[in-house]
């Protein structure tokens, strides 16, 4: 047979109750930290945000600007004893051009240069015309 036993009720009631106590203490115990690591949380994410605002606002960083020399280009021909500059021939080629036709525009120019016979010849493209023409060197 079952044997029964006598339960006090009120030391049952009063351990219950502590240990409700205890729990509740743990509970807002618990709920203080993580409230707490809430916050610091998320004062760390507003001081990154910061940090992250002032890096983007920052000009950046001028750039040194080194110019570069410009190279000097010069091509000279010479033959039997002379020199010829290329770059005055071609010069020479589209003045005699534009004396001979001052209305019309150079859309491009061709310089055949022929030392012995010191003369140079040019074909100068205007429109959908060609001009042909002769310079002594």
């Amino acid at each position: 047979m079952a044997e029964s036993k006598k339960v006090d009720v009120k030391k049952v009631a009063q351990e219950a109750k502590k240990a409700t106590e205890t729990v509740k203490a743990t509970a807002e115990k618990a709920t203080e930290t993580v409230k707490a690591t809430a916050e610091k949380a998320a004062a760390t994410a507003e001081k990154k945000v910061a940090t992250t605002k002032k890096v983007a606002a920052k000009k950046p960083a001028a750039k040194r600007t080194t110019k570069k020399k410009e190279v000097t280009k010069t091509a000279v021909l010479q033959f039997s004893g002379c020199d010829f500059k290329v770059d005055d021939i071609i010069a020479n080629a589209e003045a005699a051009f534009k004396a001979e036709n001052k209305r019309k525009a150079v859309d491009d120019i061709k310089v055949y240069i022929k030392p012995e016979e010191r003369a140079a010849y040019y074909v100068v493209t205007s429109g959908d015309n060609e001009y042909v023409g002769r310079i002594d060197l």
